[in-house]
């Protein structure tokens, strides 16, 4: 009825409208005799997009930064937030480990988490649980650490645990028979899938048995592991003088020293050297040609390409410019090889290119997922855009509006990292782990800022398409012939690099 009473109001104000005299005329300019310059369209605004601003200036702040008399290392971050993370990062990961012992740092880590001498798995558990966290321990190349957060008030208990997880792990056989077999499974799981195959093949190849070895571990070298292989490790480099203690939250290093002072000032047994990690440079070869190898996988309807090769390690000089290179390479969506392979080709879904580097040994790779019947198109234009970007004769120099929107996207991921305490806590294990200045990050902006694009295209120089390992996981049968109509000599690659 509503609708009908408007309706019938609308019809009578147009036909009272028309039906009225003639409209006045138009109203003229008493200055100039004109007419009068038309009303501004109101819909002018949207023809022309608002330019974008400038891009705000990360501000990351440092970290206070104080080596106790107990020799441990205290990083504190303070952050307006009712949480706070609290971490302990050890100077030492699987680079540490000597031959056959792969995966030996990580599954000590992850059994700190299963007991210690005063508490049993589930009494540990239900004390994480009372501060509203849970434990969280791993190891990477460089480092191993235990986290938690907890609410700020609860600071000096999270403390405790940490200390007590840290310095009086119980290792039981019974736990640990258990927690290996579960890692167990979980590497026969992952060698189901023909991308980590590729990986830990090229690596392996590429830096050696020991050094290319999985941080989680081989499974022949997993399944010889015993509870005095981690009690030797625990005892060597869980030690003051290896350690760190970061906080990031709202708190002081004044207020948490003494607590740090007190809680890790001695470890029972501790035989590890004091500072240095016991970790050695690795200097992989680089091959002398090419070398493609195969992973045969019948009826595969993909192919999995892992190309990899020597690159500097992280202390050399040039890091972040080969960070910006890697990006724009192959970490962006615009990336080069990324607009060749996916978009150009239509040969896969996502292409990933990086640069790696640890403290021992740097690599660049490229890994992709492609249609088999497109394997040997899709490793041609892989190698042939890495040498665009090597080679600024090819016709394709690295120019600044890419190397730009690589700088923009380094910076936006760092300002990101400001939303958590957590990921606040893993850069401030990264400047203890890689021994880094204390105001590394708050620099870094203006740093990446600074780097021509000159010296971006130096790091670029530094690939060897040409000398690469590849790694090729698929239907050998089905990839084979086209591989080598384009010239690629093949070998198969060797069983014992993905066990």
């Amino acid at each position: 009825m509503i609708r009908a009473r408007r309706a019938w109001a609308l019809s009578a104000l147009l036909g009272s409208a028309c039906a009225s005299p003639a409209a006045p005329p138009i109203a003229q300019n008493p200055q100039n005799g004109s007419d009068a310059a038309p009303a501004p369209d109101a819909e002018s605004f949207r023809v022309t997009p608002p330019k974008p601003g400038a891009h705000p200036a990360v501000q990351f702040p440092s970290p206070s930064i104080k080596t106790l008399k107990n020799g441990v290392t205290l990083l504190v971050l303070p952050k307006r937030s009712a949480v706070t993370t609290l971490s302990v990062v050890v100077r030492e990961g699987s680079a540490s480990l000597p031959p056959g012992k792969s995966g030996l740092a990580a599954l000590t880590a992850r059994m700190l988490t299963e007991g210690t001498l005063l508490r049993s798995s589930l009494a540990l558990a239900e004390a994480s649980e009372s501060l509203g966290s849970t434990l969280d321990a791993d190891a990477g190349r460089d480092e191993s650490h235990v986290d938690l957060s907890t609410l700020t008030g609860d600071v000096t208990r999270g403390l405790e645990l940490l200390a007590e997880v840290v310095f009086k792990p119980a290792f039981r056989e019974a736990d640990f028979a258990r927690v290996k077999s579960e890692w167990l499974d979980g590497l026969r799981a992952e060698r189901q899938e023909p991308s980590r195959l590729a990986s830990l093949a090229a690596l392996r190849t590429l830096l050696g048995p020991s050094a290319g070895a999985p941080v989680s571990g081989g499974i022949p070298d997993v399944e010889k592991l015993s509870v005095a292989d981690l009690r030797s490790f625990h005892g060597q480099n869980y030690v003051p003088a290896k350690i760190a203690v970061i906080a990031v939250g709202d708190i002081t290093l004044t207020q948490l020293e003494p607590d740090v002072e007190r809680l890790f000032g001695r470890a029972a047994g501790a035989t590890g050297s004091p500072g240095a990690p016991t970790s050695a440079s690795v200097n992989p070869e680089v091959p002398a040609k090419l070398k493609v190898l195969i992973v045969d996988r019948k009826d595969s309807v993909q192919s999995s390409i892992f190309a990899v090769q020597p690159f500097p390690k992280r202390s050399e000089p040039g890091f972040e410019a080969r960070e910006i290179m890697s990006s724009l390479l192959g970490g962006l969506f615009t990336s080069r090889l990324n607009s060749n392979l996916r978009e150009k080709h239509a040969y896969t879904y996502g292409v990933h290119g990086q640069a790696l580097a640890t403290r021992n040994w740097g690599a660049f790779y490229v890994a992709t997922e492609v249609k088999s019947e497109t394997t040997a198109d899709s490793l041609y234009e892989l190698l042939t855009e890495l040498e665009r970007a090597k080679d600024p004769k090819r016709g394709a120099p690295i120019n600044d509006q890419e190397a730009g929107r690589a700088r923009a996207d380094l910076m936006h991921s760092l300002g990101a990292r400001l939303e958590h305490t957590s990921s606040l806590a893993d850069s401030m294990g990264t400047l203890f782990t890689q021994q880094l200045p204390a105001d590394y990050f708050t620099k870094y902006p203006a740093l990446v800022s600074s780097i021509p694009t000159s010296e971006v295209a130096v790091q670029a120089a530094r690939l060897t398409p040409q000398r690469m390992t590849v790694v090729i996981v698929g239907d050998r049968a089905q990839i084979e012939p086209s591989l080598k109509q384009r010239g690629y000599i093949l070998e198969t690659a060797d069983p014992r690099s993905i066990e």
